[in-house]
């Protein structure tokens, strides 16, 4: 009998504790080669590139209590949780890596959240990258309790 009562319980009590429901927005961001920008700016290699987007959903109370998940759709339409890193071969057969991250903020001055995509390159060549590359689709998914 006890066999049967603890599980009983044990349920009852997890599911007493989830009354509240998630909220989820989920936007596409399409980010093409013309809308990186390099840190330093002044740089001809620099440390990364970046691309920032206001994005309303992320509010003061996401920051604090919500989930904001970021997303590579790659080629083939998977979804890439970020951080990602995606591994090449230059042309001399050498590997190196470019590792694709995300940043999340509440701009006060503007008075909305943003969102940017960085990405790095272990070969310190991403002007080189950047210029050679197409459009990036991304995905954000922003998860609140309201």
């Amino acid at each position: 009998m006890k066999k049967i009562i603890l599980p009983i319980i044990a349920a009852v009590l997890l599911f007493a504790g989830c009354r509240e429901k998630a909220h989820i927005v989920t936007n596409y961001y399409t980010v093409s080669a013309d809308q990186w920008y390099a840190t330093p700016d002044d740089s001809q290699n620099p440390d990364y590139i970046y691309s920032s987007w206001y994005n309303v959903d992320i509010t003061p109370e996401v920051i604090n209590e919500g989930v904001v998940l970021a997303y590579f759709i790659d080629e083939d339409g998977r979804d890439n949780l970020l951080p990602y890193t995606i591994y090449h071969m230059d042309d001399n057969g050498i590997p190196y890596q470019e590792r694709i991250e995300y940043d999340v903020e509440f701009n006060q001055h503007e008075g909305c959240g943003m969102i940017t995509f960085k990405m790095k390159a272990t070969d310190f060549q991403i002007l080189q990258t950047l210029t050679n590359m197409g459009d990036m689709l991304f995905k954000v998914s922003v998860i609140s309790n309201y």
